[in-house]
């Protein structure tokens, strides 16, 4: 059944994506705090820690700025109702399994860290393959027409 243009667009959409707005603003955060705060981070790890964050390749933060940045744009998409909210919010989520496949299973993350250091990774691949399938959700719902 098409929405009817009077109708409203569901709540869900604007808790989803106002969520998903708030979660990758926290990562922009994340993101520069990790490039311009990074030993200040990591004073209480342990040397082995500390030494594997200092090894991480420039690469793979380049990967996760575009991870956050990619996230933060297709979420006001989201809530603007853009067809380009979608590729945004499926790029974002192929650089965070970039990421997290690169830190926490090549690099030995998960090694070194241990099952708790697990959680989060675990998390953020959850919430941007979340955004991809609401976002495609809503839009095969055709809520992008809606008011």
């Amino acid at each position: 059944m098409d929405a009817k243009p009077d109708t409203p667009v569901p709540m869900i959409l604007w808790v989803v994506g106002g969520v998903a707005l708030l979660w990758n603003i926290m990562g922009c955060g994340i993101f520069f705090n990790e490039m311009f705060n990074q030993e200040a981070a990591i004073e209480s790890w342990t040397e082995a820690q500390k030494e594997w964050v200092r090894s991480t390749p420039f690469w793979v933060y380049v990967i996760f700025g575009l991870s956050v940045a990619t996230g933060l744009v297709a979420s006001v998409g989201l809530l603007l109702r853009k067809d380009w909210s979608l590729p945004l919010f499926i790029a974002s989520f192929i650089f965070v399994l970039i990421q997290m496949g690169y830190t926490m299973l090549i690099a030995g993350g998960l090694k070194l860290m241990g099952a708790s250091g697990a959680v989060m990774p675990v998390v953020v691949v959850s919430l941007a393959l979340a955004w991809v399938l609401s976002t495609r959700k809503f839009k095969s719902a055709n809520w992008w027409s809606v008011r």
